[in-house]
């Protein structure tokens, strides 16, 4: 009830209503001890509070709630054996039971990714056969739930596995963005055709769920080859290509969202959690910009911030979510272009990491750093030469748009004969990796900083304050990216 008062577009929003009958479901379990006798009924309920919570709930401390709700949810469905074959059930009470399980394990795994914590359920300690799938090739229903559970299996696991991993090699995570990057999806959502508000809102929960898991497999590597510990940061860093990959997949989330906001305005503005994926996306564009502007990546970043900072302003009125971070997200956004114009202007900041070290202007002091200086620079490996394609596609990319953004712009070192692009380190991509330019309006706001720039979106700052929990500073200081990662997090 709580959820179907959310989604129903026959009538207003209206979380206080929703959070009415959550706190009545949770009355209703009270009735009978859960522990003692535990039905599957009981199961279902409580999964579907933990949905609530992580989807919907504007509770400041969802979050931590859905994860003690899925612990007990999760002891309890293995106390009832929801796969058992020995119990006399009908096939298709089976078949409920199995997908029950399933579901479980899969919103499990993306809880505990979201919140760095181990998983209550895991794959390598179950024997629940997955259910039955009647592909027809007309209800997208059947194929989002086997994408799911397939993502599951290959993509959620094994990332949650290596990150709980003490001593995780680099080459490991590379690996495994490659493999998550050619899982594939399933024919019916690889088509623009519409076929239902179901079907845009599934197609749009595959994407973010599949970026989700990217980001969060490269955010603890983007973070450190972003804090300016150790070494100098270009294309030549060790972790660029986390950083290559948090800066795609942020700007596909945020592409996605406005996707979806304009194709379903009223039901996308209900859904929360769709809108804090998006300020993730965009905190994490942010450090991107703020700490290596000198990137190629930055003119690029710059643009998907106005986009993200125009939709929010654009879905202020409908959504509360988007109401409540727009003074967060004003404020990253400006000092984000400020940091980037300081830096065009040859001015230093605080915040700018060492950018593109190459080597060879050490003072010579002896004989051997004399021929040294002289010998022939042996060839360096690139670190792309062992990511997925797309990484270096990207890349490709990111230089045309900057080169369309800002003409202008002090030319980039990957620009230079010892980085990319030239003819011969990328053909020609066939297919584009990022988002269109975005030169149109949001249901008619226009977007910022394209068509002569415009100043930041009015707030009214006596609206109403929601429980959900924001940052409400933002440090990009050397050395504070690594304290904590709250506030970029995705679900």
């Amino acid at each position: 009830m709580a959820v179907g008062c959310l989604v129903d577009l026959q009538r207003p929003s209206d979380p206080l209503e929703a959070e009415r009958y959550h706190h009545l479901a949770r009355a209703s379990l009270c009735e009978f001890s859960v522990m003692e006798d535990t039905t599957v009924d009981a199961i279902t309920c409580l999964f579907y509070m933990t949905w609530y919570l992580l989807v919907f709930s504007d509770q400041k401390k969802a979050a931590g709630y859905a994860w003690g709700l899925m612990g007990l949810t999760a002891k309890l469905a293995q106390s009832v054996s929801l796969d058992t074959m020995k119990a006399k059930v009908i096939h298709e009470e089976l078949e409920k039971r199995r997908s029950l399980f399933w579901e479980l394990m899969y919103l499990d795994a993306r809880l505990a990714l979201s919140l760095g914590r181990p998983p209550s359920l895991f794959i390598k300690h179950m024997d629940c056969k997955q259910p039955s799938y009647l592909n027809d090739g007309h209800d997208s229903r059947q194929y989002y739930q086997e994408w799911k559970h397939l993502c599951y299996v290959e993509c959620l696991s094994p990332v949650l596995e290596i990150n709980s991993s003490p001593s995780l090699d680099y080459s490991t995570v590379l690996q495994l963005d490659a493999k998550v990057r050619e899982f594939s999806t399933p024919v019916p959502f690889r088509t623009d055709v519409i076929h239902s508000r179901a079907f845009i809102m599934q197609k749009a929960s595959l994407t973010t769920a599949l970026e989700a898991v990217l980001l969060q497999l490269h955010r603890t590597w983007f973070t450190r080859a972003l804090n300016g510990t150790g070494e100098a940061f270009n294309r030549r860093h060790r972790y660029a290509p986390s950083v290559v990959a948090v800066f795609l997949s942020a700007c596909r989330m945020i592409a996605t969202v406005e996707e979806l906001y304009r194709r379903e305005p009223e039901l996308s503005s209900r859904i929360y959690f769709l809108w804090s994926n998006a300020v993730s996306a965009a905190v994490a564009l942010c450090v991107l910009v703020s700490r290596a502007p000198f990137t190629c990546l930055s003119p690029a970043a710059l643009h998907e911030l106005d986009r993200v900072r125009a939709l929010f302003t654009d879905a202020k009125d409908r959504c509360p979510r988007a109401l409540q971070v727009i003074p967060v997200l004003e404020t990253m956004v400006e000092k984000a272009h400020t940091i980037y114009s300081r830096w065009a202007d040859g001015q230093s900041s605080n915040f700018v990491l060492k950018q593109h070290e190459e080597g060879g202007n050490e003072p010579v002091k002896t004989k051997e750093d004399y021929a040294k200086a002289f010998m022939k620079p042996q060839p360096v490996k690139d670190v792309f030469d062992d990511c997925h394609p797309s990484l270096a596609q990207c890349i490709h990319e990111v230089h045309q748009r900057a080169l369309a953004l800002f003409p202008l712009r002090k030319p980039c070192m990957c620009s230079a004969h010892k980085g990319p692009p030239d003819a011969s380190w990328n053909e020609k991509p066939r297919s584009p990796l990022l988002p269109e330019l975005y030169r149109g309006e949001v249901h008619g706001t226009p977007i910022y900083g394209l068509e002569g720039g415009h100043g930041a979106a009015s707030v009214n700052a006596g609206a109403q304050a929601s429980r959900i929990h924001v940052v409400d500073t933002l440090n990009f200081d050397f050395g504070v990216l690594n304290q904590t990662n709250g506030w970029m997090t995705w679900f």
